[in-house]
Order: structure tokens, then C-alpha cells, then sequence
């Protein structure tokens, strides 16, 4: 019973890193991606509004909607 109990803890205490965020993952690889690139001022700055919104809704532990803001600042980037 105990082995059983201690293999549980285990098992869960090791699964936990694979579930990271879009708020752990790929919030930090757009901003870097968006000091990198060479992008148009206003597309720029229609980006870093969306990365301020997706920093505010890590912020409050919504990670769907950051996600949902993150991956469009993405295609915008990827656009360009």
C-alpha cells in the first residue's frame, strides 16, 4: 500500500513539467523573436500591445487566452 501511495506521488510529481504553458514557452521565444526580426513600426507595435495582453493574462493565470494572443502575435510575425 505504501509503494503503491509513494509510486502515485512519483508519477505525478514527474508529469507535471510536461504540461507547460504557453504563458512558460512560448511567451519568452516571441519576445525574443521580436527583438530579432526587423519588423514594420506599426506591425511592431500592434505585436507588443498583444504581448503586454498575453503577459497580463499569464498574470492571471488565464493560459487559454494567452495562448489564443500569443499564437496570433505569432502568424503576425511569421507574416512579415
Amino acid at each position: 500500500m505504501k509503494f503503491a501511495l509513494l509510486a502515485c506521488c512519483f508519477s505525478i510529481d514527474f508529469s507535471v513539467p510536461s504540461f507547460a504553458s504557453s504563458c512558460d514557452t512560448d511567451l519568452p521565444a516571441l519576445k525574443s523573436q521580436l527583438q530579432r526580426d526587423e519588423i514594420e513600426p506599426d506591425v511592431k507595435a500592434q505585436i507588443e500591445d498583444m504581448v503586454a495582453q498575453a503577459e497580463k493574462f499569464c498574470a492571471a493565470g488565464k493560459d487559454k487566452e494567452a495562448g489564443d494572443v500569443i499564437s496570433d502575435a505569432t502568424t503576425m510575425l511569421t507574416a512579415q
